[in-house]
């Protein structure tokens, strides 16, 4: 059980084209295994989790711990994850599912590329690679009509407020933003509907502004508006990250919430994560041992504001929120009440479509 926190994570060293190999066993009192790698340079990473026995899922997470790729297979089928990444450090988790626990083969390999590759059709979108803050801009790129546009495709390395513009342009442009929503890392008629769109000209501009979670591949298509011709402009991605905490994202429904555990006197949870139109709903739990005053405050930290927070007891001890089980909304970014032993869940939503970053205290 060395191998259970960042700071105590197995090294791989500096990942290339060999093949790492690790094998390690995961069970209900030694739940999850960390590795530490770092690259060189921007990097295509696969990771893959093989050998199994029961099943055990595979985190990808920088290097603050935070979740950016996860593969969550059923049984004991492998679970396989490829990620561009830029220059840096990363951990690998590997979580048990299993009741009886499982053994497993860890196989970790890096190739150059990101940053660049792609030649910019629908099927080979130009690779942007992990965005980390700041500005990206490409100069001078090209796009044509409907059917001849140009596609991109990056991911996120934190919750991040995005914007994205056309500057400079020749005409007059439209963008569509996509997500890989079945995670194939294709762009296909699956991952529609699209998340938002923007244009440019050279007199106005709307860009595409949005907060983002860090869970997905995002795709980006830019077209000529209204002409055969193509259209001559600078690409320019803004992020601002706002940082998560939690080391995998919340489930959407009660069976799959974060779970707590116990919240005893004096204690305190803090989640900070997303939620929006990639992301609706994500679920805790806690559980009180006695009659306790809790505390729930809320801040939206990014993005659009009135992150909507419910307090939900599972009465009847099954697991299972049904009629009833609702105690009420958080109004306003705080509020007390004094809840009886039980088992509890706590939801963030923002059923209006609206997407933001949010921060959740829950503290006796």
């Amino acid at each position: 059980m060395t191998d259970n926190s960042l700071n105590t994570a197995q090294s791989l060293g500096v990942l290339g084209s060999k093949p790492i190999a690790r094998r390690d066993l995961v069970n209900p009192r030694d739940r999850f295994d960390f590795f530490k790698f770092s690259l060189k340079r921007s990097s295509n990473v696969n990771l893959q989790l093989s050998g199994l026995k029961g099943n055990a899922d595979l985190f990808l997470l920088n290097k603050a711990g935070k979740a950016i790729a996860q593969s969550r297979q059923g049984g004991n089928s492998p679970e396989l994850l490829t990620r561009t990444l830029a220059k840096g450090t990363y951990y690998v988790q590997v979580l048990n599912r299993s009741k009886g626990g499982t053994k497993y083969k860890l196989t970790s390999s890096a190739t150059a590329g990101g940053g660049g590759g792609g030649t910019g059709t629908r099927t080979s979108p130009i690779d942007l690679g992990t965005l980390a803050g700041g500005l990206l801009t490409r100069s001078r790129d090209t796009a044509g009509p409907f059917g001849s546009g140009k596609y991109y495709k990056f991911t996120l390395g934190q919750i991040s407020d995005l914007s994205i513009a056309l500057s400079q342009v020749s005409g007059g442009g439209s963008m569509t933003l996509y997500r890989d929503i079945n995670r194939d890392g294709q762009l296909d008629n699956r991952d529609t509907p699209f998340i938002t769109g923007g244009n440019g000209s050279e007199s106005s501009n709307r860009p595409i502004s949005l907060v983002l979670p860090s869970t997905e591949t995002y795709f980006l298509e830019v077209n000529r508006d209204f002409s055969a011709n193509t259209m001559l402009y600078d690409l320019i991605l803004s992020t601002t990250q706002s940082p998560g905490n939690l080391p995998t994202d919340p489930g959407s429904e009660p069976a799959t919430a974060l779970n707590f555990g116990a919240l005893n006197p004096g204690g305190r949870f803090e989640a900070k994560d997303y939620v929006g139109n990639v992301d609706g709903t994500d679920f805790y739990r806690f559980s009180l041992g006695s009659t306790t005053n809790v505390t729930f405050a809320r801040q939206d930290v990014a993005g659009d504001i009135n992150t909507e927070i419910t307090l939900y007891q599972d009465k009847n001890g099954n697991g299972i929120l049904e009629s009833g089980d609702s105690i009420g909304s958080l109004f306003g970014s705080q509020a007390s009440q004094i809840l009886q032993a039980g088992t509890y869940y706590v939801s963030a939503k923002q059923s209006n479509v609206s997407n933001t970053a949010y921060s959740l205290t829950i503290s006796a």
